[in-house]
């Protein structure tokens, strides 16, 4: 495994530069301001943008065997965490702990129902080999809409075992140890070390580059760690938000992003759009603009109003969790905002 040191390109200079030649999506300076002041007074009443909550998942385990467990735990879901929508109304539903869950959190509940059942499928040992029938049954599902891109979640499996265990002894620890604290390098590294983490595409003849999962990996850790031992990073402000369906959602809500007629249209008719299209490729990269903007605009009125001091950090991934979590608590308002729908293992 080489270890990567740097990266010629950045996350956040993709962004950029999809935003400045952006001809679907747009970001209003208007509704960037409203947001960061929305925030900035839900942060006077104890929401914090600068502090991981450390505190366990609802859905996590139990029977989890200390550091390395949870560490292996959050890197099998952020592996997988990818593609939860259907063509139809019905989802994918999994029952878990007398409730029902859908999303990402029916990925969460069905893999935290096998590990209590016996299954050790946080261990790379153990998912390195497992059979397609064996992971669907352990994604089971309440209704009869499957899982989405079971075989191709099977493979990611099975490609990021193999590498653990050729380049680090079949450990995640240790990918995460030759990082050095750096979360952006351990980014980089998941992408240049796994392709199914390897999230870019081609606009207007370059390469950009979204790592939404390969980002998620070093924030999860950062978050349910509370910034301590494997998610200690000196550098956690550098990550950017995670360009997916529901984020760009809630940006719409509020007013930052604007989609053109045309891309409107097309959404609302049901239509798919492919993964690395000029449409796709701009909704992902203007979130991920809009949420630096929102970003640099709370410090500027943190400033202002002198409530705190300018080294206060202020962290893109803590903007995300909010408009994510936003989005899932305020599903009924968002439906007039169209989400769009890529098949694809990278978000």
């Amino acid at each position: 495994m080489n270890i990567i040191h740097s990266s010629s390109i950045s996350v956040l200079e993709s962004a950029k530069a999809i935003a400045a030649g952006s001809r679907h999506v747009t970001i209003s300076s208007e509704g960037v301001n409203s947001v960061a002041t929305k925030l900035s007074e839900l942060e006077e009443n104890a929401i914090g943008l600068g502090e991981p909550e450390g505190s366990p998942s609802l859905l996590e385990p139990v029977g989890l065997s200390g550091d390395e467990d949870l560490l292996n735990w959050i890197f099998f879901l952020d592996t997988l965490n990818f593609c939860f929508w259907s063509d139809e109304p019905t989802l994918f539903t999994v029952r878990y702990r007398n409730k029902f869950w859908t999303g990402y959190r029916a990925l969460e509940a069905a893999a935290s129902r096998a590990i209590e059942a016996g299954t050790p499928l946080h261990r790379p040992s153990y998912f390195g080999h497992m059979s397609l029938a064996q992971l669907e049954e352990v994604f089971r599902s309440e209704t009869h809409v499957p899982i989405p891109l079971l075989e191709q979640r099977l493979h990611c499996l099975h490609e990021v075992a193999s590498v653990l265990q050729e380049h680090c002894g079949g450990k995640v620890s240790r990918l995460v140890e030759i990082c050095d604290k750096d979360a952006v390098r351990l980014a980089h590294q998941l992408a240049a070390s796994f392709p199914c983490f390897r999230d870019q595409a081609t606009y207007d003849g370059q390469t950009v580059v979204f790592l939404k999962r390969a980002q998620i990996f070093p924030a999860d850790l950062w978050n349910r760690f509370g910034g301590t031992r494997y998610g200690e990073f000196r550098n956690i402000g550098d990550l950017t938000m995670f360009a997916d369906y529901r984020v760009p959602q809630t940006l719409q809500y509020f007013g930052v992003l604007h989609y053109s007629k045309q891309l409107l249209s097309r959404l609302r008719d049901g239509v798919e759009l492919p993964q690395g299209c000029t449409e796709e490729v701009e909704i992902r990269g203007c979130s991920i603009w809009a949420v630096e903007l929102i970003k640099q605009r709370i410090e500027e009125l943190r400033v202002s109003d002198g409530s705190h001091t300018p080294n206060s950090p202020v962290y893109s991934v803590a903007i995300d969790y909010w408009l994510w979590n936003y989005a899932k608590t305020q599903a009924k308002v968002m439906t007039q905002f169209p989400i769009h729908h890529t098949r694809t293992i990278f978000y």
